[in-house]
């Protein structure tokens, strides 16, 4: 098993409109037959889904790149380490070194961020910002921001409050790390086969490739 993380080379060869990002969720619904009643519950947590497509032709300095990742994949044998291509940063102008506010409870969708450095005061994150806390494979979790959020002072740092979904998977100790460039995830192929059509010699598409959030 082996981590291939998404490459800026390749996200230049990804169409306009080449990016397609959801979430998968697995709740339970049940039933009463004879009232009628419906109930629907959490079973697993969430996953984030990712599709990446490249245009209707790329010469073949692009294609070459898509034809090495489906490559080093190796169907699902390898993970993907992926960040949205669209939003590679949060909304907002609040940046510098982020870390986890105090302890945090596995399913908290409140989030107490500490940025390092004084000049943060009045800076913000704004809505569907995405976030990494923490790193590693089982242990980071990508969440984005609901709502807006404005840092304040606290001492030598800033402060800021966020509201975050999904909710926390794990619980969280002080200090983690959350990370706001390229806040990633780790992803897996949903499909075993992946194609492509040459149109001549130095053209290529249909590059189109379906991924799903795993972290174990």
């Amino acid at each position: 098993m082996a981590i291939i993380t998404l490459s800026q080379a390749l996200v230049q060869a990804i169409g306009p409109d080449g990016v397609s990002w959801g979430q998968q969720r697995f709740d339970v619904a049940g039933g009463n037959d004879a009232t009628g009643n419906t109930q629907d519950r959490l079973g697993a947590p969430p996953r984030w889904t990712l599709s990446l497509a490249s245009p209707d032709g790329l010469e073949t300095q692009w294609a070459v790149l898509w034809e090495e990742l489906i490559l080093q994949l190796r169907g699902r044998v390898n993970y993907l380490l992926a960040w949205d291509p669209k939003r590679p940063a949060p909304r907002g102008t609040m940046r510098g070194t982020m870390t986890v506010d105090g302890s945090h409870a596995a399913g908290a969708t409140t989030l107490n961020v500490t940025v390092s450095g004084t000049g943060q005061v009045g800076n913000t994150i704004l809505r569907g910002s995405p976030l990494q806390i923490n790193t590693g494979l089982g242990t980071l979790q990508l969440v984005r921001t609901i709502g807006d959020a404005t840092a304040v002072n606290s001492g030598d740092n800033s402060d800021i409050a966020l509201t975050v979904e999904p909710p926390l998977r794990t619980a969280l100790s002080n200090g983690t790390a959350v990370t706001w460039d390229r806040a990633s995830t780790y992803f897996k192929l949903t499909d075993l086969a992946n194609a492509w059509t040459y149109h001549d010699r130095n053209i290529e598409r249909g590059f189109a490739l379906n991924f799903i959030e795993r972290w174990n």
